[in-house]
């Protein structure tokens, strides 16, 4: 479709709307509404009243209506003043009106016939919104500045209910990596990012955001759960990031802090808390920090008072941390008693030109950069330093650039339109170096590789083109706002990877029990895939007396296709896999959804300080890369599996290759390796996997600003995807576009071994195996399954915006998120769709997991699942009226351990090929999902800062201290471990990561206005 037919369907879109009613651009998430009533003292409704809003930029002026109404739409979060005149009355001053993201403020204002002085409205402006249809949370600047974080958007995330992360971020410690989180019964799959309302996920890492972020440069942060709102398409976490803007007043901050190793405290978990058999290669200690170090400066004011305004700012993180010590009794040469070293630099910079073109029309320009270099990413116990990876990101484009027009035709007719372009990419280049002359890496018989590690590149270009807009009427004593809108995106991503020397080494020995060594040959890997995006929504709501009615219908499109590209032979053995070329195609599927949307909220008693809501939402997942290239024959590496004599010790050359191997990996013809054996997907397609919530809450308004509720969440996920392996029969051959059939429960034999856990204790597990004749290249049917599970969660809330000299925010949540149907698996072995719904293998009833896999950081033993969870931060403000007052905050969180399950490999199916010998063929799991789990974790930071005031020039001196009682929980240990056919020494159980210990930042912050 050209860019000028797709601008010209959004633009029929919203005159067909227009036409049938009156709208808001609500769905960019960046802003809030004012919305108010004017009455006289008697409570009658007061017309012709002109009602101006102090904006800070160009002011906003509205008469009310015949209702006495007004309203002002898109403001950006800030505190707003408002002044309401009409001769013969008094005029009323509300000075202190907050506006959040995505938050509708209601207030009402009353007006004297007896002509006296302005009025002054002290009291605070309401946190409680009927027009609400979302959970979540709403992070203000001062909690952002104020309450002890590690000062990254997934440290925030914690603070959410029902949210859960897969690490625990110690005074900064993670904050070079992203990290993988939950929401209430959704997948981090199905997570969004949005940055002044533009949404830059990352659909090759579904969930993820290609982006780092100057924490100072954030306004406010808006984090959404669930609901009913037709604007957000998925049910997964939203994340909605506003930075700040230009005002006609200048003013700007700049700040430094720094987080030094030498105030870290001595850990209390030593050689005593590791499992016996650990203990002689456990060095003591924990994950520790060498430094980090925060600094940038933001600023911003007009170009043009009352016309032009531009904000600007930079920042830099400094992260050095060192991982878990390891002792190789025998072997110093690989031994690291002081663990390894992993550096971040996270450079960003931001912009904003926002300007009033006309009284109605407004229009706004931004950019944003994000960089970062790592060296030692994934350093641990397990990847020496030469098998690390520096990172670094493609130069020369900006990550994100937005253009935004909003045009107020009239009182009651809004219309928003956005062009933005994202530009997410990155490498991974190991330490050891690329290319073919680069040793081969090697697996040693402790699980530990050496010489060097895969390469890869990674670009994932956005474009996104949307129309948002609002229309305002009534019919008869119900008065609507009709929300509508359309969006077009198109989202390309490339990504390469390959080994160097070839491929790698495994030690044989060790693994299988022979005398040889495996070389596992590989041919890289480049998937090209571009998706498309198509969407429109529309959502009324119905206000009539107490009750507000949300009436909401979404449709989404989703498709794309695979692209053209080739790849090179193998540099050592080219024979065996040789250069190939792919043709490109469609991805096999197209999935179109409509999703409806249903709320209720009904404001009880004449204060209308209590609110009851409800809601029905249906989900669509949103569709990423993974599922997307299931029929790209590039979308992972293929490999040659042989015997070798190299000992791991240099360069593979083909004299070292042992012939016949024992086979190729899934996507090759082992009859004809320059052709493929593709995966398949069922007659017909799959569609998406749907989420079906069912919300009821309740919120009580104690003061204006101090809000108490309770959250109940009933969701069930279906039409989960699942892979069938495709198997030959007898006498039947693979290649010619023949790629097998789909396997039934007839084709597998049950098979019972013994499994040793690290407590000593033996118990019988029972793995499926092909029938003998049958043959496997490992290739798999892609089909929606009948698998589903349920998520019930319930929170209770609490928040108090600052006022009288204290905040507060918090939650206390239980779940239980459960599989309550397990499916019909031909092979009850396999994994549920090889994890693109992140889940692990599964019974009915077992708890839903997601795995932090190995992308994320040297995490690769998480598996985030917690019954239970709370959050509570505050702070006091102690004698501010006083020369010595000063501020103490605190952020306390915890939750139950999460699930600790062991696995053991056992010896692949037979046939023509085996997976990846890596993990010694297919990997089972041992009992239950959470029949073990880790530590409860509990951790508080505290924070005492004092603020001196000069004039115009403020400044706020700091110390934070990180896990302050100092507590050593264990968060990660080793899980899979070999039997039968593999003398591995069993390892699961052992303890790959610590709570990193107590720890001080100190901190400055220079601002002025």
């Amino acid at each position: 479709m050209k860019h000028s037919n797709r601008w010209g369907l959004i633009a029929v879109f919203a005159a067909v709307f227009s036409l049938v009613g009156a709208g808001v651009a609500m769905a960019q998430l960046q802003s809030g509404n004012l919305y108010g009533k004017v009455s006289d003292q008697t409570g009658a409704a007061l017309p012709g009243v002109t009602v101006t809003l102090d904006t800070g930029e160009a002011p906003q002026i509205q008469v009310t209506n015949a209702q006495g109404e007004f309203r002002f739409l898109s403001l950006a979060p800030a505190t707003y003043k408002i002044k309401a005149e009409l001769q013969g009355f008094s005029p009323v001053e509300y000075p202190h009106i907050v506006i959040n993201v995505g938050r509708n403020t209601n207030i009402e204002l009353t007006m004297n016939s007896a002509v006296e002085d302005v009025i002054t409205v002290t009291s605070e402006s309401p946190l409680l919104d009927e027009k609400a249809i979302r959970t979540g949370a709403t992070i203000s600047q001062a909690e952002l500045q104020k309450i002890p974080t590690a000062r990254d958007p997934w440290t925030v995330l914690q603070g959410t209910p029902g949210v859960l992360v897969d690490r625990v971020n110690v005074g900064g410690n993670e904050s070079g990596q992203q990290s993988n989180y939950v929401g209430p019964g959704s997948f981090g799959t199905q997570s969004i990012w949005s940055v002044d309302g533009v949404v830059i996920t990352d659909m090759s890492a579904t969930g993820s955001t290609p982006a780092y972020f100057d924490f100072d440069s954030f306004e406010e942060m808006q984090i959404s759960t669930g609901g009913s709102d037709s604007t957000i398409a998925t049910g997964g976490v939203v994340l909605n990031i506003v930075t700040k803007r230009g005002t006609n007043e200048y003013r700007g901050s700049a700040r430094y802090l720094q987080v030094p190793g030498s105030t870290e405290s001595n850990t209390t978990f030593t050689k005593n808390d590791v499992p016996a058999a650990q203990q002689a290669t456990f060095a003591g200690g924990s994950n520790k920090i060498n430094k980090v170090e925060d600094y940038g400066g933001e600023v911003g004011g007009p170009i043009l008072k009352d016309h032009i305004w531009l904000w600007g700012a930079y920042g830099e993180q400094h992260v050095s941390v060192q991982t878990l010590p390891k002792i190789v009794p025998g072997n110093p040469a690989q031994s690291t008693p002081n663990g390894l070293t992993d550096k971040t630099k996270l450079p960003a910079w931001n912009a904003k030109l926002n300007a009033q073109v006309t009284a109605g029309n407004s229009l706004t320009f931004v950019g944003m950069n994000s960089a970062k270099e790592k060296t030692g990413r994934d350093a641990g116990p397990l990847r020496p330093a030469e098998t690390t990876w520096n990172q670094g990101q493609f130069g020369g484009k900006p990550t994100l650039l937005k253009a935004e027009d909003t045009q107020i035709f009239t009182p009651n007719l809004y219309l928003t339109v956005l062009y933005s372009h994202v530009y997410g990419g990155f490498f991974l280049l190991p330490q050891s170096g690329t290319g073919p002359d680069v040793p081969a890496a090697y697996l040693d018989g402790t699980t530990t590789w050496h010489n060097s590690f895969v390469g890869a590149s990674f670009k994932r270009p956005q474009t996104q083109e949307k129309a948002d807009a609002s229309t305002f009427f009534n019919t008869g004593s119900i008065s609507h706002e009709l929300k509508y809108g359309a969006s077009y995106r198109v989202a390309t991503s490339v990504t390469s990877s390959a080994w160097q020397g070839g491929g790698y080494i495994l030690n044989g020995p060790h693994y299988y029990g022979n005398a040889n060594n495996y070389a596992v040959l590989s041919r890289a890997s480049n998937p090209k895939t571009q998706m498309k995006y198509s969407s429109a929504y529309a959502q009324d709501t119905l206000t009539s007396g107490n009750l507000t009615a949300n009436l909401g219908l979404r449709y989404d499109r989703q498709g794309g296709d695979n692209l053209a590209d080739s790849v090179p032979a193998n540099p050592v053995v080219p024979n065996l896999l040789p250069a190939v070329s792919y043709g490109g195609g469609p991805i096999g599927f197209t999935w179109t959804n409509w999703a409806p949307r249903v709320g209720l909220t009904y404001a009880l008693g004449k204060d209308r300080a209590t609110l009851l809501r409800a809601s029905y939402s249906r989900f669509a997942d949103q569709l990423g890369t993974n599922p997307a290239n299931w029929l790209n024959p590039f979308r992972t590496q293929s490999y040659y599996y042989a015997y070798t004599t190299n000992n791991g010790n240099g360069h593979l050359t083909p004299g070292q290759i042992i012939l016949p191997g024992v086979g190729y990996s899934s996507n090759v013809d082992p009859h004809n390796p320059s052709k493929f054996l593709l995966n398949t997907i069922s007659p017909g397609g799959v569609s998406a996997p749907r989420t079906d919530e069912l919300l009821v809450s309740g919120e009580r308004a104690l003061l204006p600003e101090f809000v108490v509720g309770v959250n109940l969440t009933y969701r069930r996920q279906t039409n989960l995807f699942q892979e069938d392996l495709l198997v030959f029969d007898p006498g039947t051959t693979p290649g010619n576009g023949y790629y097998g059939r789909v396997a039934t429960r007839a084709d597998f034999t049950p098979v019972t071994v013994t499994a040793t856990l690290p407590n000593g204790s033996k118990v019988p597990v029972t793995y499926w195996r092909l029938n003998n004749g049958l043959t496997t290249v490992h290739g798999y049917n892609l089909k929606n399954g009948d698998y589903q599970d349920t998520y019930k969660g319930a929170a209770l809330t609490f928040n108090k915006r600052l006022a009288n000299r204290w905040m507060m925010r918090g939650n206390f949540s239980y779940s239980d998120w459960y599989y309550n149907k397990a499916g019909d698996r031909p092979d009850p072995t396999a994994l549920i769709a090889g994890g693109l719904t992140d889940t692990t293998y599964v019974n009915q009833g077992d708890v839903v997991l997601q795995g932090s896999g190995n992308g994320s950081g040297n995490f690769r033993n998480v598996y985030v699942n917690s019954k239970w969870s709370f959050a509570v931060n505050g702070l006091y403000q102690i004698a501010p009226d006083r020369p010595w007052g000063f501020n103490v905050a605190g952020n306390f969180t915890g939750r139950q351990g999460y699930p600790d399950p062991y696995f053991f490999t056992v010896p692949a199916s037979s046939g023509v090929s085996v997976p990846n010998p890596a993990f010694g063929g297919e990997t089972v799991q041992i009992g239950k999902a959470d029949s073990n789990r880790l530590d409860n974790i509990f951790d508080f930071d505290a924070r005492v800062e004092k603020e001196f005031t000069f004039q115009n020039f403020g400044l706020t001196l700091g110390i934070d201290c990180f896990n302050l009682f100092n507590s050593a929980f264990v968060l990660q240990r080793e899980d899979t471990f070999h039997v039968a056919s593999a003398p591995v020494p069993a390892q699961a159980g052992f303890v790959n990561e610590v709570l990193s210990p107590r720890i001080f930042r100190f901190g400055a912050r220079l601002s002025f206005k």
